[in-house]
């Protein structure tokens, strides 16, 4: 099979980790329906269309598990809450355990256009203040993940192109290549996702620096379904190339539940 190629900009992607990386991302439809051979912008719509599913608002338990590369391990528990409205997604990431760091809050807000607001509350000093500048580039609360990995932004605009097909052990996947049409702002030179074709859910994710080298590696390792019939990635594992790796684990998922507009303010965060 050729190659082909798309250029599609949405204002959701599933290309991007995103704030809404850990609720929306990691849904897919279970019965939708698949084109025999589907160009790359139609797996990205499709993709974008089934992870969505029209969610309001959503809420997850989830654990960080990070390994440095001197093998020592850290554990951070979350309750992460995201909504959409208006096109406009934000998130709220707030730390439950361990104990030193229960409550510290973090705020995603998407915007339309330019970097997405990162709000950070501090409780020990009870203060709330903007991620900005190179603090973006900072690993966020010490795992494999940027502050900018967990925007919106970064590939907001790309250029996708369709790959030869593969297979992820006996699982058969699309694989699709994603460069950011403003290559100066993104982190990232190019970034290829093989999703599984019977749902479009993404198996891996290739992450390539700006020199071309890969970077980082996400590996979905275990899937889970809901009481609705809705596929989801349970468990997840970015590896670096640097050394080192971050487990995701969703202990509990509601994407039903009801949110309230004021939970994803700025002046919300730490109450």
């Amino acid at each position: 099979m050729g190659v082909m190629m798309a250029t599609f900009a949405p204002t959701r992607h599933i290309f991007a980790l995103g704030a809404a990386f850990f609720v929306f991302f990691l849904v897919a439809s279970a019965s939708a329906q698949q084109a025999e051979d589907p160009s790359a912008q139609e797996l990205v719509d499709q993709a974008i269309e089934r992870n969505a599913l029209g969610f309001e608002s959503g809420r997850a338990q989830i654990t960080l598990i990070v390994y440095d590369r001197a093998g020592e391990r850290r554990e951070r528990r979350l309750d992460v809450r995201s909504r959409r409205a208006d096109e406009r997604g934000a998130t709220r990431v707030e730390l439950t355990d361990p104990p030193e760091v229960r409550g510290q809050s973090f705020l995603f807000v998407e915007q339309a256009e330019g970097q997405d607001d990162v709000w950070m509350y501090v409780p020990a000093f009870n203060v709330t203040r903007r991620v900005e500048g190179r603090q973006k580039r900072g690993a966020f609360l010490g795992t494999h993940f940027t502050f900018a990995d967990l925007e919106s932004r970064d590939l907001r605009e790309a250029t996708y192109r369709r790959l030869p097909d593969e297979t992820i052990g006996q699982t058969p996947v699309y694989v699709v290549e994603a460069r950011p049409t403003d290559a100066a702002s993104s982190d990232y030179s190019r970034v290829v996702t093989y999703l599984r074709k019977e749902d479009q859910i993404p198996m891996r994710t290739r992450f390539f620096g700006k020199d071309g080298e890969l970077e980082k590696t996400l590996f979905s390792e275990k899937l889970n379904t809901t009481e609705g019939g809705r596929s989801y990635i349970e468990q997840m594992t970015l590896r670096s190339e640097q050394g080192g790796y971050t487990t995701i684990v969703i202990n509990a998922l509601d994407p039903n539940v009801e949110l309230p507009e004021s939970v994803f303010s700025r002046e919300d965060l730490g109450r």
